[in-house]
Parts: structure tokens; C-alpha cells; sequence
């Protein structure tokens, strides 16, 4: 997990979701192990509880740690976060699965098949899946000190009970009957749904740049956002003096041609301040901001990683480009 390598695309909103998913397989390798490897004197009764505690606690712990690292957070600060986030959602699994089994299966199911541990069924186990996955997104959820509560807490659950249906699917008659692949498949499944809702990767992590596509000036780039994170406004033209980009006026630029804001909310914008052209460009739309002496207020539009600002017209013409770019490029 490095800011550097996930680019400001769609597939950002993925990256935690493989992450966690990675780690869920691992977290199943590794009770596989220890069952298969060390043979565990333990109560066969106590296998789904290690399973989803096991899993709980290492889904949780890739949520963590995948967040300290894109945040660059030192290892003295990344200790304590995981071993406490950690051993709370594997607390808080093995605590729903005694309650689940015990008391809820007790009263909503009739007979001993309600409390048969070797019963692969998720008629009798989604609880235990729900409330494992719930555990799960509550560990870091501490951490985070309630933000996000209601995707960590649904997310979680969801995530619990989407690796606890395809524990089931692949345990079907007709889909596999494979014990091996199935605990695989909860793994994976429950790591990526939990890293999808739960915590992404936040835009604060990111900041604006314009960026020069003109040829005297290629690939010169300017932040727009300030240091302190307040909300702050780049003006670009040819005035030499207390513009925060620069370009000739040979390229159609007037002495105060555009600007780009930010708010405290992070959101970006374009405003025209010139009556030469002024253009925003993205996919199937093209924005005029030329200034408007009959409006009041400059023309703005909101800007989005990607889009290209043209100014000028014909011969005379520059071309900037709005960019989204880890926060540590400063």
C-alpha cells in the first residue's frame, strides 16, 4: 500500500479491497496450517470460532496496517493501533460466535441441530458470519474514533456475510462440496467486501495541480492547494507580477485569464476572469467561462482529475491540465 503507486482513478476504490481480501486468504493459510500441520488438542467445537475470530483479527489488522502505511505513519504509532484494533475484533468475534451459538440459535432454532458445530450450513451460521464481520469493521473503527461508523458497522456485516455465502455456495452439492476451497473463498471474499465499504482510501490523501501542456512551458505544474489545507485560489495569466502561473502572452493568455479554488471541503473549481476564450474540457463535454460583463460573477465550473483548461483561440492558444496527485508530491 503506497500512495505513490495507486493513481487517482477508478481503480483507487479498489485498492484496500484487494489488500484486505490478500490478507484474508492469508489469515486462512494460516488457521489451515495450524490445523492440518500441528493437529490442535482443542474441542472440534471451537474450529469455527478460531476460523472467523482468526479471520476477524487479520482482515482488521489489513485495514489497519494498510491505512498506516499510506499514511506514512511511523512504527512505534503502527504497533499499538494494530495490536489494539486487532485483538478487539478477535475479542468481539469469539464473543458473538459464544452468543450467537449459544443463546440466539437456542431460541430461534428448535433441536440439536441448532448447536451442531459440525453443520456446514448457513442457515444456522449467518449470525455468526454477520456479527464476525461486524467485529471486524469495529477494531479499526476505534481506531478511527467513530468516523465512518455506519460503513464500518454495515460494511462489516455485509462483508461477514458475503464471505459466509460463498463458504456456503462452494460447500453446495452441486457447486463443490470443497472444504478446502471454501474456507479460501470466506477469506476472500469477506476481505474484499470489507475493504470495499468499510474504508477507502481518502481524497485527503491527494491534492490539485495545474499543469502546463504548452510547448514553451511543458510539464511546469503548480500546486493548488495550500500547505495548511485552508481554501485557497491559483490565478493564472501573463502578469508578471503576484500570479501564481505564469504564461506569455504570445499563447492568447491575458494578464488574469483563469483561476482554480478550493474549498475547505476539497472540492476544486474553474473560473473564467478574461473575455478571451476560456474552455474547460473532459469526456462528451466542453465548458465556455468566458467572462460575461452582463453577469455579475464570473462564469465556474467544478473540476475533476483529468480535465483540460484551453485558453485562447487558433495559433494563439495554451492548454492546462487539472491533476490529482499524491499529497506528498510537495
Amino acid at each position: 500500500m503506497n500512495i505513490f503507486l495507486i493513481p487517482y482513478t477508478w481503480y483507487r476504490h479498489l485498492a484496500m479491497a484487494f489488500w484486505c481480501s490478500a490478507w484474508g486468504i492469508a489469515g486462512w493459510a494460516g488457521v489451515l496450517t495450524v490445523f492440518v500441520k500441528l493437529s490442535p488438542s482443542w474441542n472440534p467445537a471451537m474450529d469455527g470460532s478460531i476460523l472467523l475470530s482468526t479471520l476477524s483479527g487479520t482482515i482488521a489488522l489489513a485495514s489497519i496496517t494498510g491505512e498506516a502505511a499510506l499514511r506514512r505513519r511511523s512504527l512505534l504509532d503502527s504497533s499499538w493501533r494494530v495490536i489494539l484494533g486487532t485483538g478487539l475484533s478477535v475479542l468481539l468475534a469469539m464473543l458473538a460466535y459464544w452468543v450467537w451459538g449459544e443463546l440466539f440459535n437456542r431460541l430461534i432454532f428448535s433441536g440439536d441441530d441448532a448447536v451442531d458445530s459440525s453443520l456446514v450450513s448457513l442457515r444456522y451460521r449467518f449470525g455468526a458470519f454477520a456479527l464476525a464481520g461486524l467485529a471486524s469493521g469495529l477494531g479499526p473503527l476505534l481506531l478511527r474514533k467513530g468516523t465512518g461508523w455506519f460503513n464500518h458497522a454495515a460494511g462489516g456485516m455485509a462483508a461477514g456475510l458475503v464471505g459466509g455465502a460463498i463458504w456456503h455456495g462452494l460447500n453446495y452439492r452441486d457447486l463443490g462440496t470443497d472444504l478446502f476451497w471454501a474456507g479460501a473463498g470466506l477469506g476472500a471474499g469477506w476481505g474484499f467486501v470489507h475493504g470495499l465499504l468499510c474504508w477507502g482510501i481518502p481524497n485527503e490523501l491527494y491534492a490539485g495541480w495545474l499543469r502546463v501542456m504548452s510547448w514553451n512551458r511543458y510539464s511546469r505544474r503548480i500546486p493548488v492547494d495550500s500547505l495548511d489545507g485552508e481554501p485557497t485560489e491559483r490565478f493564472v495569466g501573463h502578469f508578471t507580477r503576484g500570479l501564481d502561473l505564469f504564461l506569455p502572452a504570445d499563447d492568447g493568455v491575458m494578464e488574469m485569464h483563469v483561476s482554480v479554488a478550493v474549498d475547505e471541503e476539497q472540492r476544486y473549481s474553474a473560473r473564467g476572469l478574461s473575455l478571451q476564450p476560456t474552455r474547460v474540457k473532459r469526456f462528451l463535454e466542453k465548458i465556455n467561462l468566458r467572462y460575461d460583463v452582463r453577469r455579475p460573477a464570473p462564469l465556474a465550473t467544478k473540476l475533476s482529475s483529468g480535465d483540460r483548461i484551453e485558453l485562447g483561440e487558433g495559433e494563439h492558444q495554451a492548454e492546462l491540465e487539472f491533476l490529482m496527485l499524491p499529497r506528498e508530491e510537495r
